[in-house]
């Protein structure tokens, strides 16, 4: 005779919680700007032990992790297909994968697209845990000489020149530190607008920071623009741009050549 079914009793409730997975953790994991030794331990231990790694640029990242001896498997995040590849991500997460998304190089989110993957976690009760590291935007403004107090951050400018100039005119009166991520064949174009709109305001320029090739220059726009012929078609450009300061600067202050700084030489001089 067949049983009836019947409710399963606790001892087969005890049995089915040991058998079912729990959700995975999303690791959100800060790489080097520059120099791969940029990293931090807890980093490395992490991308040892996630199942996957979600990366902004694979081969960066499988370059990386050579370079400390890990064997890990990558799948690339970004940047066509994105919500696409969020929805493959989560299913691993849900099946108790854990995953870490990495940027080509700093921390995730900043300037780049892992802030879709990162709220849809949270949407769905997946736990994210951070993975603190470098990031260009506190190493620019760390050694610009600016006030970190209070900073305004945008990592994309109009691309035209007058569009650009009326974006930063209503920047003029702002007291924060402001801080761009600007391609190299656009910085020209930069501070020629900068120039004209804020020509008697402090600027520094950080480029290919923690590589051999770190440079930073510091002056007003229109002498910087005499040092950009230096900065290379792939090199990465950080715009830091002091806060307007209570009162005018002075004329000396403003005639000033730029300060120049080279890794490469390991000394500083103003032109």
């Amino acid at each position: 005779m067949a049983r009836e079914r019947s409710q399963p009793n606790d001892r087969e409730m005890r049995g089915r919680t040991i058998i079912a997975h729990s959700i995975g953790t999303l690791y959100v994991v800060s790489t080097p700007i520059g120099h791969p030794d940029d990293i931090t331990l807890r980093a490395l231990a992490t991308m040892r032990r996630v199942t996957i790694i979600a990366s902004e640029s694979p081969r960066v990242t499988q370059a990386l992790l050579a370079h400390h001896g890990i064997t890990a498997t990558v799948t690339s995040y970004g940047p066509f297909n994105l919500h696409e590849k969020v929805r493959l991500l989560l299913h691993r997460l849900m099946q108790g994968q854990d995953v870490a998304l990495v940027s080509d190089n700093g921390t995730p989110v900043i300037y780049d697209p892992g802030s879709l993957l990162v709220a849809a976690a949270h949407q769905a009760g997946i736990p994210v845990k951070a993975i603190p590291g470098p990031s260009t935007l506190t190493a620019a403004t760390a050694i610009s000489g600016f006030s970190g107090d209070a900073i305004i951050f945008e990592g994309h400018l109009p691309k035209t020149g007058r569009a650009l100039a009326q974006h930063l005119s209503q920047l003029q009166h702002e007291r924060s530190t402001l801080i761009f991520y600007v391609e190299s064949k656009t910085l020209a174009r930069l501070l020629k607008v900068l120039a004209q709109v804020l020509p008697a305001r402090q600027v520094a320029i950080a480029i290919d920071l923690t590589t051999s090739k770190e440079t930073v220059l510091r002056g007003i726009p229109s002498a910087l623009r005499d040092q950009i012929k230096l900065v290379a078609k792939d090199s990465a450009v950080t715009v830091v741009i002091e806060g307007k300061r209570m009162g005018s600067r002075t004329r000396n202050a403003a005639q000033k050549g730029p300060l120049r700084y080279s890794s490469s030489r390991r000394r500083m001089s103003t032109r």
